[in-house]
């Protein structure tokens, strides 16, 4: 039941956050920021509906449902984190140049999942997208939603550090407080970002 409700909070989490960063008007220049961000939450909310949809025992179904959590985890998080370091220091790169970046952490993960050392590159890059996203947040975020974006950043961290598919300490691993947490998460820096760069513009 609890698995139920944190992956139908991620779903609807996700689905919102991206619809609300993908309908937002803004200039020109800061388009590529918000697209980005609805699709990484996007990816979240696909890795959601995964695992509420995807729940026979078919190897074919298996595959699909990981294929999607992996999607969510080596690249919608780390995309999201690039999102608010260049939110942060203002810098404004074309959707080509995000694309290449998708592109070379699809490339990452390959080569490193067919080498012996895919555990750590799970947490390294946990650790690397919580420090990334709380570097963005501190440089651009101001007054609440400084709060909110601090709030979803921790919310992220106990999610990936703690409770994730690769924490820092062995045998706390908790699937539906993970998926709670990216839950709070995406909703709290969601928001955040759609109100600073409201105020920017």
């Amino acid at each position: 039941m609890s698995s139920l409700l944190a992956n139908l909070a991620l779903l609807l989490g996700g689905f919102a956050i991206a619809a609300l960063l993908y309908r937002q008007a803004q200039p020109l220049p800061q388009r590529s920021l918000h697209y980005m961000f609805a699709l990484s939450a996007l990816s979240l909310a696909l890795a959601a509906l995964g695992r509420l949809v995807l729940t026979r025992t078919g190897s074919e179904q298996q595959t699909l449902q990981l294929m999607l959590d992996n999607l969510a985890y080596y690249a919608g998080l780390p995309m999201i984190a690039s999102v608010a370091i260049a939110h942060g220091w203002n810098r404004q790169w074309s959707r080509a140049a995000w694309g290449r970046w998708m592109l070379g952490l699809f490339a990452l993960f390959e080569l490193v999942r067919r080498s012996d050392i895919g555990g750590l590159y799970s947490q390294g890059l946990a650790l690397l997208t919580c420090l990334a996203l709380l570097a963005g947040v501190l440089k651009a975020y101001r007054g609440p939603t400084r709060l909110y974006a601090l709030a979803g950043t921790l919310l992220l961290a106990c999610g990936l550090l703690a409770f994730g598919p690769a924490p820092l300490m062995a045998g706390l691993q908790q699937d539906a407080l993970y998926r709670f947490a990216l839950a709070g998460f995406i909703i709290l820096c969601g928001y955040s970002f759609s109100r600073t760069t409201q105020a920017r513009a």
